[in-house]
Protein backbone atom coordinates (compact mmCIF):
# COMPACT_ATOMS: atom_id res chain seq x y z
CA UNK A 1 0.00 0.00 0.00
CA UNK A 2 0.63 3.60 -0.95
CA UNK A 3 -0.81 5.14 2.02
CA UNK A 4 0.31 9.08 3.19
CA UNK A 5 -3.10 9.83 4.88
CA UNK A 6 -6.02 8.09 6.25
CA UNK A 7 -7.00 5.81 4.20
CA UNK A 8 -10.98 6.75 3.93
CA UNK A 9 -12.96 9.08 2.14
CA UNK A 10 -11.36 10.22 -1.52
CA UNK A 11 -8.99 7.41 -0.66
CA UNK A 12 -8.21 5.31 -4.08
CA UNK A 13 -7.27 1.92 -5.46
CA UNK A 14 -5.11 1.99 -8.59
CA UNK A 15 -5.52 -1.57 -10.58
CA UNK A 16 -3.15 -2.83 -12.77
CA UNK A 17 -3.93 -5.98 -14.66
CA UNK A 18 -0.68 -8.19 -15.65
CA UNK A 19 -0.35 -10.77 -18.23
CA UNK A 20 3.33 -11.57 -18.70
CA UNK A 21 3.77 -7.79 -17.98
CA UNK A 22 7.04 -7.88 -15.42
CA UNK A 23 9.38 -6.25 -18.44
CA UNK A 24 6.47 -3.10 -18.27
CA UNK A 25 5.76 -3.10 -14.44
CA UNK A 26 10.04 -2.68 -13.30
CA UNK A 27 9.93 0.20 -15.36
CA UNK A 28 6.32 1.75 -14.87
CA UNK A 29 6.09 1.18 -11.21
CA UNK A 30 8.29 3.52 -9.11
CA UNK A 31 6.01 6.36 -11.78
CA UNK A 32 2.99 4.72 -10.19
CA UNK A 33 4.30 4.69 -6.73
CA UNK A 34 5.88 8.15 -6.28
CA UNK A 35 2.15 10.05 -7.04
CA UNK A 36 1.53 12.65 -4.71
CA UNK A 37 -2.13 11.55 -3.88
CA UNK A 38 -2.26 11.51 -0.35
CA UNK A 39 -3.74 8.22 0.28
CA UNK A 40 -3.77 5.43 -2.60
CA UNK A 41 -3.37 1.84 -2.51
CA UNK A 42 -1.70 0.33 -5.80
CA UNK A 43 -2.96 -3.94 -6.56
CA UNK A 44 -1.34 -5.70 -9.25
CA UNK A 45 -3.94 -8.27 -10.47
CA UNK A 46 -1.80 -11.18 -12.08
CA UNK A 47 -3.60 -13.25 -14.36
CA UNK A 48 -1.35 -16.34 -13.98
CA UNK A 49 1.43 -15.00 -15.52
CA UNK A 50 4.17 -17.36 -16.75
CA UNK A 51 7.14 -15.19 -16.15
CA UNK A 52 7.35 -14.71 -12.73
CA UNK A 53 5.13 -11.46 -11.99
CA UNK A 54 3.77 -11.78 -8.74
CA UNK A 55 7.01 -13.07 -7.41
CA UNK A 56 8.93 -10.07 -9.01
CA UNK A 57 6.21 -7.42 -7.64
CA UNK A 58 6.16 -8.53 -4.17
CA UNK A 59 9.83 -9.13 -3.94
CA UNK A 60 10.95 -5.81 -5.55
CA UNK A 61 7.93 -3.46 -4.45
CA UNK A 62 6.61 -4.93 -1.01
CA UNK A 63 4.29 -1.48 -0.99
CA UNK A 64 2.50 -3.04 -3.99
CA UNK A 65 -0.54 -5.46 -3.10
CA UNK A 66 -0.68 -8.56 -5.54
CA UNK A 67 -3.79 -10.48 -6.09
CA UNK A 68 -3.11 -13.65 -7.99
CA UNK A 69 -5.40 -14.60 -10.11
CA UNK A 70 -5.31 -18.56 -10.94
CA UNK A 71 -6.58 -18.01 -14.70
CA UNK A 72 -6.02 -15.62 -17.62
CA UNK A 73 -9.68 -13.57 -17.03
CA UNK A 74 -8.43 -10.97 -19.34
CA UNK A 75 -8.91 -7.33 -18.76
CA UNK A 76 -12.60 -7.10 -17.53
CA UNK A 77 -12.54 -10.07 -15.40
CA UNK A 78 -9.46 -9.25 -13.64
CA UNK A 79 -10.43 -5.65 -13.30
CA UNK A 80 -13.77 -6.74 -11.47
CA UNK A 81 -11.60 -8.90 -9.26
CA UNK A 82 -10.34 -5.65 -8.04
CA UNK A 83 -13.20 -3.76 -8.29
CA UNK A 84 -14.97 -6.12 -5.92
CA UNK A 85 -12.10 -6.02 -3.52
CA UNK A 86 -11.82 -2.45 -2.94
CA UNK A 87 -13.31 -0.49 -0.73
CA UNK A 88 -11.99 2.91 -1.75
CA UNK A 89 -14.21 6.61 -2.60
CA UNK A 90 -12.72 5.99 -6.17
CA UNK A 91 -10.68 3.36 -7.97
CA UNK A 92 -8.67 4.17 -11.11
CA UNK A 93 -7.50 1.71 -13.76
CA UNK A 94 -4.04 1.81 -15.52
CA UNK A 95 -2.17 -0.41 -17.93
CA UNK A 96 1.10 -2.14 -17.55
CA UNK A 97 2.46 -0.60 -20.21
CA UNK A 98 1.42 2.90 -18.88
CA UNK A 99 3.80 5.24 -17.06
CA UNK A 100 2.16 7.29 -15.32
CA UNK A 101 3.54 11.36 -14.79
CA UNK A 102 3.91 13.08 -11.91
CA UNK A 103 0.17 14.22 -10.84
CA UNK A 104 -1.43 11.77 -12.62
CA UNK A 105 -3.81 10.45 -9.95
CA UNK A 106 -3.98 13.69 -8.32
CA UNK A 107 -5.52 15.46 -12.20
CA UNK A 108 -8.01 12.14 -12.31
CA UNK A 109 -9.60 12.60 -8.98
CA UNK A 110 -9.94 16.32 -9.45
CA UNK A 111 -11.87 15.68 -13.07
CA UNK A 112 -14.42 13.99 -10.81
CA UNK A 113 -14.70 16.00 -8.02
CA UNK A 114 -15.37 18.96 -10.43
CA UNK A 115 -17.78 16.96 -12.18
CA UNK A 116 -20.14 15.39 -9.77
CA UNK A 117 -22.56 14.14 -12.72
CA UNK A 118 -19.37 12.15 -14.09
CA UNK A 119 -18.87 8.73 -13.47
CA UNK A 120 -15.39 8.54 -14.89
CA UNK A 121 -12.58 10.52 -15.89
CA UNK A 122 -9.75 9.26 -18.40
CA UNK A 123 -6.29 10.67 -18.99
CA UNK A 124 -4.47 12.24 -21.76
CA UNK A 125 -2.55 8.95 -23.17
CA UNK A 126 0.78 9.76 -24.98
CA UNK A 127 2.66 8.02 -27.54
CA UNK A 128 6.06 6.20 -25.77
CA UNK A 129 6.95 5.86 -29.58
CA UNK A 130 7.06 9.65 -29.92
CA UNK A 131 5.68 11.56 -26.47
CA UNK A 132 4.57 14.73 -28.56
CA UNK A 133 1.73 13.14 -30.24
CA UNK A 134 -1.60 12.10 -28.78
CA UNK A 135 -2.62 8.01 -28.53
CA UNK A 136 -5.52 8.66 -26.92
CA UNK A 137 -7.94 11.91 -25.12
CA UNK A 138 -10.44 9.42 -24.55
CA UNK A 139 -12.43 6.72 -27.26
CA UNK A 140 -14.98 7.54 -30.00
CA UNK A 141 -17.58 5.36 -31.20
CA UNK A 142 -18.88 5.27 -34.20
CA UNK A 143 -22.76 4.62 -35.50
CA UNK A 144 -21.45 1.10 -36.11
CA UNK A 145 -20.29 0.27 -32.29
CA UNK A 146 -16.70 0.75 -33.78
CA UNK A 147 -14.60 2.21 -31.05
CA UNK A 148 -11.15 4.59 -31.98
CA UNK A 149 -8.34 6.54 -30.29
CA UNK A 150 -10.21 10.37 -30.02
CA UNK A 151 -6.98 12.48 -31.07
CA UNK A 152 -4.95 9.78 -32.06
CA UNK A 153 -1.71 11.75 -33.50
CA UNK A 154 -2.55 14.63 -32.52
CA UNK A 155 -0.07 17.28 -31.02
CA UNK A 156 0.51 17.05 -27.36
CA UNK A 157 -0.21 20.62 -26.24
CA UNK A 158 -3.72 19.89 -28.13
CA UNK A 159 -6.84 19.03 -25.83
CA UNK A 160 -5.86 21.05 -23.21
CA UNK A 161 -8.99 21.81 -21.94
CA UNK A 162 -11.47 19.72 -19.58
CA UNK A 163 -14.71 18.50 -21.76
CA UNK A 164 -17.12 15.78 -21.84
CA UNK A 165 -15.79 12.93 -24.19
CA UNK A 166 -18.23 9.96 -25.54
CA UNK A 167 -15.89 7.01 -24.05
CA UNK A 168 -12.92 6.33 -21.76
CA UNK A 169 -9.77 5.32 -22.68
CA UNK A 170 -9.47 2.27 -20.98
CA UNK A 171 -5.51 2.63 -20.75
CA UNK A 172 -5.92 4.77 -17.97
CA UNK A 173 -8.87 5.89 -15.93
CA UNK A 174 -10.89 6.61 -12.49
CA UNK A 175 -14.06 5.23 -11.65
CA UNK A 176 -16.35 7.07 -9.10
CA UNK A 177 -17.68 3.68 -7.04
CA UNK A 178 -20.95 4.47 -6.13
CA UNK A 179 -20.89 4.59 -10.05
CA UNK A 180 -19.47 1.20 -10.47
CA UNK A 181 -21.94 -0.10 -7.75
CA UNK A 182 -24.67 0.93 -9.74
CA UNK A 183 -23.65 0.05 -12.90
CA UNK A 184 -21.25 -2.82 -12.32
CA UNK A 185 -18.06 -3.26 -13.66
CA UNK A 186 -16.83 -4.50 -16.85
CA UNK A 187 -18.33 -7.14 -19.18
CA UNK A 188 -16.14 -10.02 -18.99
CA UNK A 189 -17.32 -11.67 -21.88
CA UNK A 190 -15.87 -9.24 -23.71
CA UNK A 191 -12.09 -10.43 -22.29
CA UNK A 192 -10.57 -7.90 -24.03
CA UNK A 193 -10.91 -4.96 -26.21
CA UNK A 194 -14.28 -2.56 -26.28
CA UNK A 195 -14.67 -3.23 -22.54
CA UNK A 196 -14.01 0.54 -21.71
CA UNK A 197 -16.89 1.78 -24.79
CA UNK A 198 -19.49 -0.83 -23.24
CA UNK A 199 -18.76 0.42 -20.07
CA UNK A 200 -18.76 4.11 -20.29
CA UNK A 201 -21.89 3.47 -22.71
CA UNK A 202 -23.59 1.84 -20.00
CA UNK A 203 -22.95 4.72 -17.49
CA UNK A 204 -24.54 7.48 -20.06
CA UNK A 205 -27.22 4.93 -20.09
CA UNK A 206 -27.52 5.83 -16.03
CA UNK A 207 -27.29 8.98 -16.82
CA UNK A 208 -23.35 9.77 -15.70
CA UNK A 209 -20.99 11.99 -17.90
CA UNK A 210 -17.59 11.11 -18.83
CA UNK A 211 -15.13 13.26 -18.59
CA UNK A 212 -11.46 14.34 -20.19
CA UNK A 213 -8.73 14.97 -17.62
CA UNK A 214 -5.69 16.51 -19.51
CA UNK A 215 -3.56 17.34 -16.81
CA UNK A 216 -3.47 13.50 -16.23
CA UNK A 217 -1.46 12.47 -18.29
CA UNK A 218 0.42 8.60 -19.02
CA UNK A 219 2.72 8.00 -21.55
CA UNK A 220 1.88 4.32 -23.44
CA UNK A 221 3.82 1.88 -25.11
CA UNK A 222 1.15 1.60 -28.23
CA UNK A 223 2.10 0.52 -31.59
CA UNK A 224 -0.89 1.12 -33.98
CA UNK A 225 -1.64 -2.48 -35.69
CA UNK A 226 -4.45 -5.10 -36.42
CA UNK A 227 -3.67 -9.02 -35.88
CA UNK A 228 -6.23 -11.31 -36.33
CA UNK A 229 -6.82 -12.02 -32.98
CA UNK A 230 -7.72 -8.65 -31.86
CA UNK A 231 -9.57 -8.18 -35.27
CA UNK A 232 -11.55 -10.96 -33.41
CA UNK A 233 -12.62 -9.66 -30.22
CA UNK A 234 -13.31 -6.31 -32.04
CA UNK A 235 -16.02 -7.15 -34.47
CA UNK A 236 -17.73 -9.56 -32.36
CA UNK A 237 -17.32 -6.87 -28.87
CA UNK A 238 -18.49 -4.38 -30.87
CA UNK A 239 -22.08 -5.91 -31.76
CA UNK A 240 -22.23 -7.52 -27.94
CA UNK A 241 -21.72 -3.67 -26.43
CA UNK A 242 -24.39 -2.23 -29.40
CA UNK A 243 -26.96 -5.10 -27.95
CA UNK A 244 -26.47 -4.53 -24.07
CA UNK A 245 -27.05 -0.76 -24.79
CA UNK A 246 -30.09 -0.03 -26.87
CA UNK A 247 -33.72 -0.90 -27.50
CA UNK A 248 -34.37 -3.78 -30.17
CA UNK A 249 -36.18 -0.64 -31.95
CA UNK A 250 -33.17 1.26 -31.92
CA UNK A 251 -31.40 -1.76 -33.12
CA UNK A 252 -33.63 -2.13 -35.84
CA UNK A 253 -33.43 1.09 -37.13
CA UNK A 254 -29.70 1.06 -36.68
CA UNK A 255 -29.49 -2.11 -39.63
CA UNK A 256 -28.67 0.22 -42.46
CA UNK A 257 -26.02 1.45 -40.93
CA UNK A 258 -24.59 -1.55 -39.65
CA UNK A 259 -24.84 -3.11 -43.02
CA UNK A 260 -22.77 -0.62 -44.39
CA UNK A 261 -20.24 -0.98 -42.22
CA UNK A 262 -20.25 -4.64 -42.29
CA UNK A 263 -19.63 -4.20 -46.10
CA UNK A 264 -16.35 -1.89 -45.36
CA UNK A 265 -15.48 -4.60 -42.60
CA UNK A 266 -15.14 -7.04 -45.23
CA UNK A 267 -13.50 -4.84 -47.89
CA UNK A 268 -10.65 -4.31 -45.45
CA UNK A 269 -10.62 -7.95 -44.22
CA UNK A 270 -10.51 -9.68 -47.38
CA UNK A 271 -7.59 -6.68 -48.37
CA UNK A 272 -5.97 -7.91 -45.45
CA UNK A 273 -5.64 -11.82 -46.49
CA UNK A 274 -7.20 -15.27 -44.92
CA UNK A 275 -6.25 -14.47 -41.41
CA UNK A 276 -8.07 -11.61 -41.25
CA UNK A 277 -11.10 -12.77 -43.10
CA UNK A 278 -11.36 -15.99 -41.18
CA UNK A 279 -10.89 -13.49 -37.78
CA UNK A 280 -13.93 -11.80 -39.13
CA UNK A 281 -16.07 -15.01 -40.02
CA UNK A 282 -15.41 -16.04 -36.56
CA UNK A 283 -16.67 -13.06 -34.93
CA UNK A 284 -19.92 -13.84 -36.13
CA UNK A 285 -19.92 -17.59 -34.57
CA UNK A 286 -18.86 -15.59 -31.30
CA UNK A 287 -21.66 -13.47 -31.80
CA UNK A 288 -24.40 -16.40 -32.09
CA UNK A 289 -22.87 -18.43 -29.12
CA UNK A 290 -23.55 -15.32 -27.02
CA UNK A 291 -27.05 -14.56 -27.47
CA UNK A 292 -28.40 -16.26 -24.44
CA UNK A 293 -25.31 -14.90 -22.78
CA UNK A 294 -26.82 -11.37 -24.39
CA UNK A 295 -30.26 -11.86 -23.59
CA UNK A 296 -29.44 -11.78 -19.87
CA UNK A 297 -26.77 -9.52 -19.77
CA UNK A 298 -29.09 -6.59 -21.57
CA UNK A 299 -31.92 -7.50 -19.23
CA UNK A 300 -29.73 -5.98 -16.30
CA UNK A 301 -28.38 -3.52 -18.31
CA UNK A 302 -31.45 -2.01 -19.28
CA UNK A 303 -32.65 -2.08 -15.81
CA UNK A 304 -30.28 0.78 -14.63
CA UNK A 305 -31.38 2.95 -18.18
CA UNK A 306 -32.35 6.88 -17.64
CA UNK A 307 -31.81 8.02 -20.42
CA UNK A 308 -33.20 7.95 -24.52
CA UNK A 309 -31.71 6.12 -27.05
CA UNK A 310 -31.16 9.26 -28.47
CA UNK A 311 -29.06 10.88 -25.86
CA UNK A 312 -26.64 7.66 -26.84
CA UNK A 313 -26.94 8.19 -30.25
CA UNK A 314 -25.78 11.98 -29.89
CA UNK A 315 -22.37 10.57 -28.61
CA UNK A 316 -21.83 8.95 -31.44
CA UNK A 317 -19.71 9.38 -34.58
CA UNK A 318 -20.80 9.18 -37.90
CA UNK A 319 -16.44 9.81 -39.71
CA UNK A 320 -15.44 6.37 -39.73
CA UNK A 321 -12.32 5.23 -37.87
CA UNK A 322 -9.87 4.03 -40.29
CA UNK A 323 -7.90 0.90 -39.48
CA UNK A 324 -3.75 1.39 -39.45
CA UNK A 325 -2.97 1.74 -43.17
CA UNK A 326 -6.06 2.60 -44.60
CA UNK A 327 -6.33 6.24 -46.56
CA UNK A 328 -9.35 8.59 -46.41
CA UNK A 329 -9.69 8.61 -50.40
CA UNK A 330 -12.44 9.19 -52.39
CA UNK A 331 -14.70 5.98 -51.62
CA UNK A 332 -13.79 6.46 -47.88
CA UNK A 333 -15.44 9.96 -47.56
CA UNK A 334 -18.51 9.29 -50.14
CA UNK A 335 -19.06 6.22 -47.46
CA UNK A 336 -18.68 9.07 -44.76
CA UNK A 337 -21.15 11.18 -46.41
CA UNK A 338 -23.89 8.52 -46.25
CA UNK A 339 -22.88 7.65 -42.06
CA UNK A 340 -23.01 11.48 -42.03
CA UNK A 341 -26.88 11.49 -43.38
CA UNK A 342 -27.61 8.39 -41.99
CA UNK A 343 -26.74 9.79 -38.60
CA UNK A 344 -28.83 13.01 -38.76
CA UNK A 345 -31.95 11.02 -39.96
CA UNK A 346 -31.88 8.25 -37.04
CA UNK A 347 -31.25 11.32 -34.40
CA UNK A 348 -34.42 12.62 -35.74
CA UNK A 349 -36.31 9.54 -36.09
CA UNK A 350 -35.30 7.98 -32.40
CA UNK A 351 -37.49 9.86 -29.90
CA UNK A 352 -37.12 7.32 -27.38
Amino acid sequence: MVIRAPYGRESVDVAVVSWNSWHYLRQNLPALIAQDYPAYRVVIVDNASADATADEVEARFPDVEVIRNGRNDGFGGANNLAFERSDSEYVAVLNPDARPEAGWLRALVQALERSPRAAFATSKVLLASDERRVNACGTSVHLSGIGSCRGMGDDQHEHVLPASVPCISGAAFVARREALEEIGGFDERFFMYMEDVELSMRARLAGYDVVLAPRSRVVHDYTPSLPAWKFYYLERNRYFMLANIFRLRTLALLAPALLLAEAGVWWYALRAGPAISWAKARSYAGVVRGIPSTVRRRRRVQAIRRVRDRELLDVMSAAIPLAPGVGRGAVVRLVDRCFGAYGRLLRWAVRW
